[in-house]
């Protein structure tokens, strides 16, 4: 029964497809992405320093406010992790143009 389904509904598109034209061809084209060697090129590092400042900001503000946090411990720590995470990840799409 279900292959009773198939047919007539294959012939439906059939039929509403003009005569002497077929579907739509697909395209098999496929984005490639350039890859560097170089991490300095591709914006891995001054992403990595960027991300570590930015974070290592907060840290030191989140520091600021808590009392048994110290400004330097957080501060510190903060951007030494954003910058070896975003070293390792490298910088997203919208950040290298």
């Amino acid at each position: 029964m279900a292959n009773d389904d198939i047919e007539k509904l294959l012939r439906e598109i059939n039929e509403t497809n003009a005569p002497g034209q077929s579907a739509a061809p697909v395209s098999t084209n496929k984005i490639t992405v350039k890859k560097s060697d170089s991490p300095s090129s591709s914006g891995r590092l001054p992403f990595a320093v960027a991300s570590g400042v930015v974070v290592g900001g907060s840290g030191a503000i989140f520091g600021l406010l808590f009392p048994f946090f110290t400004i330097i411990q957080t501060g510190l720590t903060a951007a030494v992790a954003a910058f070896v995470t975003a070293l390792i990840a490298g910088p997203p799409r919208w950040f290298s143009s």
